[in-house]
Formats: structure tokens, sequence, C-alpha cells
């Protein structure tokens, strides 16, 4: 997968999955702040090993570049450094950068990148509100779904059985009628089967409003689902625009990122070469 795949999928991940965090550029350094939440840490691209880190511990942010970023180290620099700092590695050595004018330059290249990762903070939290919307438009469907059926399979069940029992005791009023070796036995037996028979003509009736009232009812919900799905279809649209529109900010924003990637190196080289970059031990 290449390096711009990785950007979109990991950017889409952070919004879609409810951190909705944009990248967060350096600032020039101000009054510290009292400490806030454990670290966001944001990575931004791998093209390079040799890694670099934009940390503000005001607001407890890191964006991060690189393969090798010593994460342990960042967080010790931040219990003694206050505001902000670049953390770089350079030949397998790190080193802090806290000149303001050198932050500053990075900070505005980063601009753009944040500014469209505000923009994809917006359209990802509209996505997982319609999401939200759609999973509870489907969770009813299926609960009402399954509630008529679950309801309708049990009412027919209990009369059938009942048929069932009524015709097994039908059959041997009949045989003992059939069987009956006097007419006061034959006479029993008779009525028997005459009662069975007329409780088997009320359980079918039973059974045919039953089989009315589910198909009321099948047709009621079949148009409720009817209504939920033309809700959920409706949900979609405005899902499907946003989706465009998440992946032209993802591509506008890796360009941007890029850019912002070769300034940030640019602004190490040059610390490296006038001094400004203090060596960690």
């Amino acid at each position: 997968m290449s390096t711009s795949h990785r950007l979109i999928l990991s950017l889409a991940g952070i919004l879609l999955g409810g951190s909705a965090l944009a990248v967060q550029p350096p600032q020039p350094p101000a009054p510290p702040a009292p400490p806030a939440a454990p670290s966001k840490q944001i990575s931004i691209t791998v093209e390079s090993s040799d890694g670099y880190a934009l940390v503000d511990s005001r607001k407890d942010s890191v964006t991060m570049s690189g393969s090798d970023v010593d994460n342990q180290q960042i967080k010790q620099l931040k219990q003694s450094i206050k505001g902000q700092f670049l953390w770089f590695r350079d030949q397998g050595k790190s080193y802090v950068v806290q000149d303001p004018v050198l932050l500053a330059r990075i900070n505005e290249a980063w601009k753009p990148s944040q500014l469209l990762g505000e923009q994809m903070t917006g359209l990802g939290t509209q996505m997982s509100a319609h999401g939200k919307a759609m999973g509870e438009l489907g969770s009813k469907m299926g609960a009402r779904q399954g509630k008529v059926g679950t309801r309708e399979s049990e009412e027919l069940r209990l009369l059938g059985r009942q048929q069932q029992e009524l015709g097994r005791k039908l059959g041997e009023a009949s045989r003992r009628q059939a069987l009956a070796t006097s007419d006061a036995a034959r006479r029993t037996a008779e009525r028997d089967v005459e009662r069975l028979q007329q409780q088997m003509e009320d359980a079918q009736e039973k059974m045919e409003e039953a089989n009315d009232r589910i198909a009321a009812i099948h047709e009621s919900e079949a148009q409720q689902t009817e209504a939920i799905s033309r809700q959920m279809e409706q949900r979609s649209k405005p899902m499907e625009t946003l989706g465009k529109q998440m992946s032209d900010l993802g591509r506008q924003q890796e360009k941007a990122a890029k850019a912002a990637d070769k300034t940030t190196r640019q602004a190490i080289a040059q610390s490296l070469s006038e001094g400004k970059a203090k060596l960690v031990r």
C-alpha cells in the first residue's frame, strides 16, 4: 500500500472512529497550561526513517513523522520542556529545537493541512451522525420483523397443538362409538364425537381468524418497513456525497501534508547547520 493510501485511510479511521482529531501544527511558545488528558498521537507520514515530532505540552498533542520516533524520550522531554518544541532524529542522534522563528515557519507550513483536517473533522461528524441514524433505523426494522414473527408463530403453534389434541380425542371417541356393545355406550360415544367435532370446528374458526389477523399485521408491518426503508435510503444519499467530499479533502490534505513535511525537514536541516538544534543526552 502506498504512503498516500496509508495517509487517507489513517485520517478516515480517526474521523469515523470518533476521535475526530485534525493534524496539530506547532504554534509560538505561550505560558504553560495545566496538564491535559493522555497524549494524542497522530502519524502523518512514514516516508523517511529519520523521524520528527512536533510537540505541544500545553495541548498535550504530538504530530509525528518517520519510523523511528522515540515516544518514551518525547514523553520525558515533555516533563521538562514547557510549550512547544520540535524533536527529531538525525543519523541515529536525537535533537530538540525551540527556536521561535523556525517553529513559526513550521507552524505556518502546517496551517493548510490543519484547515483541511478541520473540514474533514466536520464531514466525519456528519457521516457518523448519518451512520448512527441508519443503524438505529436498521435495528428498529429488525426488531419489528422479529417481534411479528415470534408473535404469529407462537399463536399458530398453540392453535395447531389444540387441533392435534382434539383430533386425537375425536379419533378415540369415534372408535368407542364403532365398538360400543350397548345403546347407552353408543349414545355416550356419539355425544362425545359431536362435542369434539364442534370443538374442532371452533378451533378451525380461531385458526382462520388468527390467519386473518396475521395477514393484517403483515400488511401493516410491510407498510411501516417500507417507510423505514425510505428513511434509510434518504440517509444513504448524503453519506455518499460526504464520502466523495472526504476523499477529495483527503487528497488535498495529503498534498498539503507533504509540502509541510518538506518545510519541516528543511527547518531541521537549518537548525543543524546554524547550531539551533540541541542534542538530547
